[in-house]
């Protein structure tokens, strides 16, 4: 605990005697003070190569991160794909495919997302539950949102075994945007 340290020193104060009787040494500096010589002063016992390369390494790991921080993409979502159908055959015979999305605001207050796709065919969206294309997330939170995508009967998305297609996310109030490229699966022959 060191008490020993502080102990001694008022006792060799009390007495007239030099302090420093018992303290810290390095396993290297006993040998050197055993032959008569001085011990290396503690800065230099610090300021080592090594020490120094650790301290601008883990310094670098620090700003590095910080960085990142301010970085960071406001918006967060992911796109899975129902796998269970892949496809369902409407009665109208259009191929429709579901994914859900996981859209996470990372803003201090509520967002609203438009959500939008792009693709070479001929698609329609439709969003479970709403009326329009227009989520509103809660500030800091994750709101999962099942969306379906539809090709018309006869399509070339319908027909294909695949087709490519991104989901955008846009932010209603920034106009920040994001996209996820993902895959419509069609009924192939």
């Amino acid at each position: 605990c060191a008490l020993c340290i502080d102990a001694c020193d008022e006792v060799m104060d009390r007495i007239g005697k030099p302090r420093g009787l018992i303290g810290y040494m390095a396993l290297k500096d006993e040998a050197v003070e055993r032959a008569g010589g001085h011990p290396k002063q503690l800065w230099k016992h610090i300021l080592r190569p090594r020490t120094i390369l650790y301290t601008t390494m883990w310094s670098a790991v620090g700003i590095a991160l910080v960085v990142a921080l301010f970085l960071r993409s406001p918006i967060d979502f992911n796109v899975t794909p129902e796998r269970n159908p892949i496809f369902v055959t409407l009665s109208d015979g259009s191929i429709r495919n579901a994914y859900e999305v996981r859209l996470r605001n990372k803003q201090p207050e509520d967002r609203p997302f438009l959500l939008s796709i792009t693709s070479d065919a001929p698609l329609s969206l439709s969003l479970e539950g709403r009326e329009s294309y227009v989520v509103t997330v809660p500030a800091d939170e994750t709101l999962t949102q099942r969306v379906y995508v539809t090709a018309p009967p006869g399509s070339r998305a319908a027909v294909a075994d695949r087709t490519a297609i991104r989901l955008w996310i846009v932010d209603q109030v920034n106009q920040d945007r994001v996209y996820a490229n993902t895959v419509f699966n069609g009924k192939a022959d």
